[in-house]
């Protein structure tokens, strides 16, 4: 090995350790943050099928944001060979295409939302009665997010360009700044009737989730990538196809994954009662917060991944990967250990008598949280180095089964659980079969 390639190593993990010290840091304010988010919610909204609903609100409109076509992913994989040359003119263009063309999406998005919000049903969409929440408010509500959505569309490419830099550490400070937003929002305002709390968080959901993004904007394309600023003298049609071409696969992978992780919500809403949600919240949050731990580490990977590939620096990729699928089972052992006090810190967190906590379903948890800490090791290996076959296939399977497997396993067991359990078997094969694979790529690349 040359005495570069070795300096390329060396730079190659001191960036992503710096990048997982800031992310360790930023979410663990993040986790701090959350101790507070739910008591806040539960204070506020002070209607559990009300909050339930709010929860099951921006979970659905919050799919809005897998149709992207990939452009931001697109973006991601293909902006570091360009930093890399440190060719100014085709970074330029690739910014200028991706916003431009994300642009003309937000705008056909939003006709499709003024021809189709107002003529849906959203009390039987989100399964509670209209004496409780009137259709036209759920309506309105239901417009202020998703045209909020709409402008996260925009506003939150410059992601994909931190991602790119190699300053992920700053994407989660964004998001850390987005709840805390939320929290003292929560925290100063006082509750009102059950219109008006929808309709206050609705406004500042839109304007917590959109305004670090535009700051940060202004920051990266005023000072980091003065010459990057997007323009429409810059676009270039050509790069439309590229950008798309590794876009979709990502953009697919995006929507199976969307139905598996981020439809529970709503199923819980239409299988069981909106009531359910907020206990599925408070056995999310705190089973996240052991999995999140595992996966700070990860987002600095994929873009860190699409680097090594660039310098072929296989072997580099490989220790990685091995490391963190080991790193997974720590995570199990680490979820299993919350089980036996799930009930005291339930009480501590929220209340006594607040949520009645059940052994079976903290396990089931502790298990969904570790496939998912492991789906998020091969994804962010796979999606660096643009190897999509096997997860195209697998996840495709997954996404096939989830829902009509959840409806079956709420039928066996009589509870909302049986969607989680649901999640768990869908993503199986895939977690399985991926390093399998994945190894034996780039064994093939490397020339072992």
């Amino acid at each position: 090995m040359t005495k570069q390639k070795i300096l390329n190593i060396s730079s190659q993990n001191k960036t992503v350790i710096l990048n997982m010290f800031g992310a360790f840091v930023v979410k663990g304010l993040s986790l701090f943050l959350s101790l507070f988010t739910m008591p806040a919610y539960i204070r506020f909204f002070q209607n559990q099928t009300v909050l339930g609903v709010w929860f099951t609100i921006v979970s659905v409109l919050n799919w809005i944001l897998y149709f992207d076509l990939g452009l931001g992913n697109g973006l991601r994989n293909m902006l570091p060979d360009a930093i890399e040359k440190k060719d100014d003119k085709k970074v330029k263009e690739l910014i200028s295409t991706t916003y431009l063309t994300m642009t003309v999406l937000v705008i056909a998005l939003a006709v499709l939302g003024l021809l189709f919000i107002p003529r849906l049903n959203w009390n039987n969409i989100f399964n509670v009665s209209v004496e409780l929440v009137d259709n036209a408010v759920l309506i309105n509500c239901a417009f202020i997010v998703y045209f909020g959505i709409l402008l996260q569309f925009i506003v939150k490419l410059v992601s994909s360009v931190l991602y790119a830099l190699q300053q992920s550490a700053l994407v989660n400070l964004m998001s850390l700044t987005s709840s805390t937003l939320i929290v003292v929002a929560l925290v100063i305002m006082p509750s009102s009737s059950m219109e008006t709390n929808l309709y206050t968080m609705a406004y500042v959901n839109v304007i917590a989730m959109s305004l670090p993004y535009i700051i940060i904007s202004f920051w990266v394309y005023g000072k980091r990538l003065k010459k990057a600023f997007p323009s429409l003298k810059s676009f270039n049609k050509d790069y439309v196809n590229d950008i798309i071409k590794i876009g979709f696969s990502l953009f697919w992978l995006q929507i199976v994954f969307m139905i598996i992780s981020s439809t529970n919500e709503f199923m819980i809403s239409n299988f069981t009662s909106p009531d359910y949600v907020v206990e599925y919240q408070a056995y999310y949050k705190v089973f996240k917060i052991g999995s999140m731990v595992f996966s700070l580490a990860l987002t600095p990977i994929w873009s860190a991944v699409t680097k090594a590939q660039i310098n072929k620096n296989f072997k580099w990729i490989k220790k990685v990967y091995k490391i963190f699928l080991a790193a997974s089972f720590v995570c199990l052992l680490m979820e299993l250990a919350v089980v036996p006090v799930l009930q005291p810190l339930m009480d501590i967190w929220l209340g006594k008598g607040t949520i009645a906590t059940s052994m079976l379903a903290g396990i089931v948890f502790a298990f969904s949280g570790t496939i998912f800490v492991i789906h998020n090791v091969n994804t962010s290996i796979g999606n660096g180095i643009s190897y999509f076959k096997v997860q195209m296939i697998w996840m495709t399977f997954a996404a096939a089964i989830d829902i009509p497997f959840s409806y079956f396993m709420v039928q066996i067991t009589g509870s909302w659980i049986g969607i989680v359990v649901a999640n768990v078997i869908a993503l199986l094969p895939y977690e399985i079969l991926a390093p399998i694979y994945t190894m034996k790529k780039l064994d093939a690349v490397s020339g072992v």
